[in-house]
């Protein structure tokens, strides 16, 4: 099927076919129904489609993929096959944009590949405390409930040891915060 796409792109069948652009013939002719590509055929399938000269838009009007989905598979994909010009969506030729690299730690870390960014500690942090002040406001509603002494027993035998182990949990992060004194 994808063979087929590629050959399509190639021969500016929208064109032919008299639509005003690749994406107008995608979302016409596919339109919700576009194939889904399996997450393990992902990387293959759009290095494929970049080898022949594919743009990132191209490839996501094709796929269904977003763009920025796009453009990770051919980071991470590695430089197999990368084309000396993309055709754009627009018929013009452009050339590839290089993928984004972070700067050298120095060679610290020698060859080993990079992990990606991550968002700062005190941000998912501060996302992890507001869950977790909302999700034990709800347990405590849910304790307050004239309902919960008839099923305590029920309940403790469900979820006690995962309450314990999240105590526990949460005492260790209180230890590591508190100032030694």
């Amino acid at each position: 099927m994808w063979e087929l796409v590629k050959q399509a792109y190639v021969s500016r069948a929208w064109s032919v076919l008299g639509y005003d652009s690749w994406d107008d013939y995608c979302t016409r002719e596919f339109g919700n129904t576009r194939l889904r590509l399996p997450r393990e055929e992902r990387s293959e399938v759009v290095a494929s489609m970049r080898e022949i000269g594919m743009s990132t838009r191209a490839i996501a009007a094709a796929t269904g993929l977003g763009k920025g989905t796009v453009q990770r598979e051919l980071e991470t994909g590695g430089p197999i096959g990368a084309p000396d010009a993309v055709t754009g969506i627009d018929g013009k030729s452009y050339q590839p944009k290089p993928a984004v690299s972070e700067p050298d730690s120095g060679g610290q870390r020698g060859d080993e590949p990079r992990s990606p960014r991550r968002r700062p500690i005190t941000d998912a942090f501060f996302d992890a405390a507001y869950t977790l002040t909302k999700d034990t406001a709800r347990i405590a509603r849910l304790a307050a409930d004239d309902r919960f002494g008839k099923n305590s027993d029920q309940i403790a035998g469900s979820h006690l040891s995962d309450l314990v182990r999240a105590r526990d949990a949460v005492q260790r992060v209180i230890d590591l915060l508190t100032p030694e004194g």
